[in-house]
Formats: C-alpha cells, sequence, structure tokens
C-alpha cells in the first residue's frame, strides 16, 4: 500500500509543482509590481500607510501560511490512507489528482512565497515610502485571495475522502475514458485483428521491465513511423501486463524500437486515462470490501452496481478507426469490450453470491444491459454473466425461500422468459 501511495505521489507531483511555480511566480511579480509601479504615485501618497503595517502583515501571513501549508498536507495525507483502508488503495491515484486539493496547497505556498519575498525586500530597503502604499494594496490582495481559497477548502474537507467524492470522481474519470476509447478504440492507429498479415521479418520489441501498460503516446509512434516508412505492429493495449522479456510490438525499422520503448509506458499501477477497466474495477472493488464478512454493507455494493451500470449506458459502441490500406503504419488491437462488463460486475457477482438483495440488484441492472444496450457485445456479455451469477448465487444460497424470490427477480430482468 506505501509503494502505491508513493508511486501515486510521484505521477501527480509534476503537477502539483508547476501550480506551486505559477501561484509563486505572481506572488513575485506582485512583489515587482510594488517596485514598479510606486515611483508612478504621487508624493503624498507615500504618508497613507505605514511601514509597521505591512512588516505585521507580511509577518502574520508568512506564519500563519506555514502552519496552513502543514495542516492541510496532513489533512491530505490522512485521506489518503483512509481511502486505502476503506475503499480501495487503487483509488490513491484519483486523489492524488484532484485539483482543488492541488489548487489549495500551491495558493498557501505561493501566499507563503511573497511573504517571505517581501520581508527579506523591506529588510533589504529595497522599498520607499510609496512603494509600501502598492506593497500594501498587493498584500491585502493576496490575503483576499487566501481567505476565498480557505473559504472553498473548508467547504471541501467536508465531503473530501467520503465515499461519495470518491465514487463520483472514479465514476467521472472512467466515463471520459470511455468516451475517449469509444471515438478511437485504437487510439488512432489501425485494428490489428485476426486476419492482418504480418511481414514474416518484422523485429521483436521486447518489454525493459514488467508492469502494466499505462499509456500509449500513439501521435508520436505514428510521426515516427510515418517518417521511417516504416511499420509498427503493436500487440498491447494500456492496461495489459507485460513481463520483462515479453514482446511489446513488432516492428519493420529498427529505429522504430526506441520510440516503442520511449512512447509505450510500463508502470507498477494502471492508469485510468486510456484504460477504463480500471475505473471500472476500481467500484468494483469498493462493493467487494462491502461486501466483506467485517463490513458487510450490502446497501453500498448496491450502489456500486448501479454505478458501474450508469457508466457502462455511456458506452454507445466504437467509432471505425482507419481500415488497413496502404498509408496504414501502426496497427493496434481493438478493445476486448465484454470485459468491460465481465471483470466488475464478475468480481460482484462472486463476492456476494449469497446476499439475496445484491443478487437482485445484479439481475435487475444486468438484464438492463442485456436488453437495451446499443453494443451488443456489451448486452451479450451483461446476459452471459447474469446467468453465471444466478448459478453462483443458486449455489450459495442454503435458504429456499431465498432462492425462490431471487429465481423471480431473474425472470423478471430475463423479460419474463426465464
Amino acid at each position: 500500500m506505501f509503494t502505491q501511495i508513493i508511486n501515486g505521489v510521484t505521477h501527480a507531483l509534476t503537477r502539483f509543482r508547476l501550480r506551486v511555480a505559477g501561484i509563486a511566480l505572481l506572488s513575485i511579480v506582485a512583489v515587482a509590481a510594488a517596485k514598479l509601479i510606486g515611483p508612478f504615485l504621487p508624493q503624498s501618497f507615500g504618508d497613507l500607510v505605514g511601514a509597521g503595517a505591512v512588516d505585521r502583515l507580511l509577518d502574520i501571513m508568512a506564519t500563519s501560511m506555514l502552519a496552513v501549508t502543514t495542516f492541510s498536507l496532513s489533512v491530505v495525507v490522512t485521506v489518503q490512507r483512509s481511502i486505502s483502508a476503506q475503499w480501495t488503495p487503487r483509488a490513491n491515484r484519483i486523489q492524488l489528482e484532484d485539483g482543488s486539493s492541488q489548487l489549495v496547497l500551491a495558493t498557501f505556498m505561493g501566499a507563503f512565497i511573497y511573504a517571505m519575498t517581501s520581508i527579506v525586500l523591506r529588510s533589504a530597503a529595497m522599498f520607499e515610502d510609496r512603494d509600501i502604499v502598492v506593497l500594501f494594496v498587493m498584500t491585502l490582495a493576496v490575503l483576499a485571495l487566501v481567505v476565498v481559497v480557505m473559504l472553498r477548502w473548508i467547504v471541501r474537507l467536508q465531503t473530501m475522502g467520503s465515499l461519495t467524492d470518491i465514487a463520483d470522481r472514479i465514476q467521472t474519470r472512467t466515463r471520459t475514458a470511455l468516451r475517449d476509447v469509444m471515438a478511437s478504440p485504437c487510439l488512432g492507429a489501425t485494428p490489428l485483428v485476426a486476419g492482418t498479415q504480418m511481414p514474416l521479418n518484422a523485429q521483436d520489441v521486447q518489454a525493459r521491465r514488467s508492469g502494466y501498460v499505462t499509456v500509449i503516446n500513439m501521435a508520436a509512434i505514428i510521426d515516427r513511423a510515418q517518417s521511417c516508412d516504416g511499420l509498427v505492429y503493436l500487440v498491447c493495449r494500456p492496461g495489459d501486463y507485460v513481463r520483462r522479456g515479453a514482446v511489446l510490438a513488432h516492428v519493420m525499422d529498427e529505429r522504430l524500437g526506441a520510440c516503442v520503448h520511449k512512447h509505450v509506458e510500463i508502470g507498477p499501477m494502471r492508469d485510468v486515462q486510456q484504460d477504463p477497466g480500471i475505473g471500472l474495477r476500481m467500484l468494483s472493488e469498493i462493493a467487494s470490501r462491502a461486501l466483506s464478512p467485517g463490513v458487510n454493507d450490502s446497501g453500498t455494493a448496491i450502489d456500486m452496481i448501479d454505478r458501474l451500470t450508469w457508466t457502462l449506458e455511456s458506452w454507445e459502441g466504437t467509432a471505425q478507426d482507419p481500415k488497413p490500406d496502404a498509408d496504414a503504419r501502426v496497427f493496434l488491437p481493438p478493445p476486448e469490450v465484454a470485459r468491460f462488463v465481465l471483470a466488475p460486475f464478475g468480481l460482484i457477482a462472486r463476492d456476494g453470491a449469497g446476499a439475496l438483495d445484491v443478487q437482485r440488484a445484479l439481475q435487475a441492472r444486468l438484464g438492463d444491459l442485456a436488453r437495451h444496450h446499443p453494443d451488443q457485445r456489451i448486452a451479450a456479455a451483461a446476459e452471459e454473466l447474469r446467468q453465471s451469477a444466478l448459478r453462483r448465487a443458486n449455489s450459495a444460497m442454503t435458504f429456499e425461500e431465498d432462492r425462490t424470490a431471487l429465481a423471480q427477480a431473474a425472470k423478471a430482468a430475463a423479460g419474463g422468459s426465464a
């Protein structure tokens, strides 16, 4: 768990650094503005604000921002651990990429840098009387920004890390990833299907480490293949696990091997960005945790079943990627759409086999997907799993009346033909 948290921190650190750097830069610009604007003010303005008032505000800001930043960071770490313990460790990255938390921490750090920079320049006697007036106004503006961010932070803390909050963000990210896959199932490459003819003299590109394929920068690979006038046959998709030495791709130009290594990222954890399957898996893991004997919360499991159904309802089928032709340079296997149903719902069907209310909800939602989903692959997988879950539940339930009630629910889910 600790390793996963560290990996997630590393993944989100770049974005956080950019936010801190941006706000710190604005803070320094504000200090510089005081020195640049001050000389243009009338001389009489120098008597409006005393230097002591500005120094006092800057001292308060520097002290309080350091304390608030430390407190906020401890809250974020506590929430991280709580999410891992209560819901699923895979949701750590979702929390680490929470933009509101990063913005709050970056604002507090920026205000601290502003205050320290101003104190140092004041100690060096860099400001004249008129400059201090502008510095006072800038300080008030920074304080107003801090107050607004702090109020938003208080509101955010009321829900941050809760089941509703983390499930909503997982669901939103997953729906976005599903839409992206639906728009371009092969990420812009040509589908690598069973009938694709691969040259016999293609060279293998082997993985240099074990892990999950997290992101494929397909645009860069396509550009390189076109510039080399070569072919690339990728054999793995984002979310696939590869071992060290396994074949990642077959290439027709040795220069393309380095390009594949550079632009096919392999990491210890799956990423929702191009892999909606891990988002669906997170929701099902929350349900599975809720169904454990120590928790026994079937209501949460049913909520996750509903969320999975709503998320999959956004999948309306895939657009057609370019068909193989003379200009095709990069190939990628199309997504296995049935796994979007079988993997997450299958986990809940296994762990909730003996819970009547969970099985009723599972039969109803899978029945809806089977009868009404526009993608026949989703519909077929839902019907297959619905029948499998029914058989598993009948084996797990020992009370005859529960089996009778489940049979009625299954009949209704099948449209009265069970």
